[in-house]
């Protein structure tokens, strides 16, 4: 790509930038006194109101638009791809168990994706895996076999999950972006951390954590196994000992503390492009700074509707891109 497309493509990026919801904005929603003065508030922002208490589709097309737009802006988009790959295989989980379980998949179908859901779904439906991408079809297939065989959704989903992963990390390779690669194998840090210990946690044994934890460069798989195999005090000192102390505590202080740590430390990743004025870093930031937003929002308007406390709420909102 010529560097004055980049440059072009950058500059309209850090012009939207300008829209994304700031600490200020997040706490005058926090303190909004219903959930109905806080989606007012939010359409002052440029968000639609939604329908009613159904906030998740509003915020739903905020994040399809988002995506629309970094495609559009990006003279290269496919590095783009390892974003939106996880969106896949939850897609992919979502028609076999519904196969199963004989229910309409298409209303659990999520976006953005890499692959069509309307495609992706009539591909499963008639077993066509070999025409999916390389990086879903075998997965879909034994997916597939194992849930039909066996009705075990486990297994399905860590055959998914773990190619999901695997996926994001080669795509995030492929793109030659080091800050996208980084934000994957960051991912796939905290996926294989909460894998290990849920395994822990459950007394899994070795071949079940082999199949479930994803290989990565922050982290050691066989150390990461080993010490899960011990117990969960034995996984939180592998932590510790091998630079990854916070997510020890995260774990400590609950899944919420997690969960947020894990974000926090995605959005940290991207914030790095702030400095760069060229490639796809800066427009990969946006998404994923969007992709935060509205996760925040999601927090806020949830506990708006359930009464939640505004310290609750405070306690869980994750750091933002500006």
């Amino acid at each position: 790509m010529k560097t004055n497309d980049y440059l072009y493509a950058v500059a309209a990026i850090r012009a939207n930038e300008s829209a994304l919801l700031k600490e200020a904005d997040l706490e005058q929603l926090i303190n909004a006194p219903d959930y109905k003065k806080a989606t007012e508030m939010l359409a002052d922002k440029g968000y639609e109101l939604p329908d009613g208490t159904d906030y998740s589709s509003m915020l739903d097309k905020e994040l399809e638009k988002t995506w629309e737009l970094v495609n559009k802006s990006a003279p290269d988009a496919d590095g783009l791809k390892a974003l939106a790959v996880k969106n896949d295989f939850q897609n992919l989980k979502a028609i076999l168990k519904a196969e199963v379980m004989g229910e309409d998949a298409k209303s659990f179908l999520v976006t953005p994706s890499v692959i069509d859901t309307d495609e992706l779904y009539e591909k499963i439906s008639q077993r066509r895996f070999e025409e999916l991408p390389d990086f879903m079809a075998d997965a879909a297939k034994k997916a597939y076999d194992t849930i039909a065989k066996t009705g075990n959704g486990q297994l399905c989903d860590i055959i998914v999950d773990k190619a999901a992963l695997k996926a994001m990390c080669a795509l995030a390779k492929s793109s030659g972006e080091e800050l996208i690669e980084e934000y994957a194998q960051t991912f796939c840090l905290a996926a294989d951390i909460k894998c290990a210990y849920r395994c822990a946690k459950t007394n899994k044994g070795r071949a079940f954590m082999e199949s479930a934890v994803c290989e990565c460069d922050k982290v050691n798989k066989q150390g990461l196994i080993e010490a899960a195999l011990e117990g969960e005090e034995a996984l939180l000192d592998f932590l510790k000992s091998n630079g990854l102390a916070d997510y020890a505590q995260a774990l400590e202080n609950g899944t919420s503390a997690f969960e947020k740590l894990c974000d926090d430390r995605v959005l940290d990743i991207m914030k790095k492009a702030k400095f760069t004025a060229f490639g796809l870093s800066p427009i990969s930031a946006f998404f994923v700074a969007k992709e935060t937003e509205l996760k925040c929002l999601r927090i806020i308007l949830s506990a708006k509707l359930s009464n939640a406390s505004n310290d609750v709420i405070r306690e869980r909102m994750r750091e933002l891109y500006v």
